[in-house]
């Protein structure tokens, strides 16, 4: 993948990222935490609004798009912490650099924001996911959920955190 390029999409890339996530949800649908059936009713204005609040960037070969990831701040007492959400690598494109450059332009952009952890939470029995993120330098926090879905739905997810800040590698 010579030519991959991850770029941070803005509010007008709305149908690149409708398109992404799309995409993503029908390949992968117990990943994640919403549904193909929900998202493709949104309006444009909706996907603008989701661009707006969690940035999301896009993995590019060439002129397709092969990977999606969002970043939100955490809302918590510590401002400093943000969330890396909705990972997804196109299947063809699996097991090269596409994950890695995804997760490096987060992790780039959070501490543009002076962010101290990075954080996530990754669905049980996910193991290709939960072993990449642990390769890539995440750990565990103890920290575990259900995740309830629109659709009554749900399943567990163990969170899993990068330190940022100064004591960061």
């Amino acid at each position: 993948m010579a030519n991959l390029q991850v770029r941070r999409l803005e509010p007008d890339d709305w149908l690149t990222m409708r398109e992404v996530r799309l995409a993503a949800l029908a390949d992968s649908p117990d990943a994640f935490g919403s549904t193909t059936a929900r998202e493709i009713a949104f309006p444009e204005a909706e996907w603008r609004r989701r661009i707006s609040s969690s940035p999301p960037f896009v993995a590019w070969q060439g002129d397709e798009p092969v990977g999606l990831v969002g970043v939100k701040q955490v809302d918590t007492m510590n401002a400093d912490e943000w969330e890396l959400i909705g990972m997804w690598v196109r299947p063809d494109a699996r097991g090269g650099r596409v994950a890695d450059e995804l997760v490096s332009a987060v992790i780039d952009a959070v501490k543009a924001e002076h962010a101290d952890c990075l954080t996530l939470w990754v669905a049980d029995g996910n193991a290709r996911a939960r072993g990449f993120y642990t390769r890539f330098g995440f750990e565990p926090t103890g920290a575990r959920q259900v995740f309830k879905r629109d659709d009554g739905s749900q399943f567990d997810e163990e969170q899993l955190a990068f330190p940022i800040g100064s004591n960061a590698a």
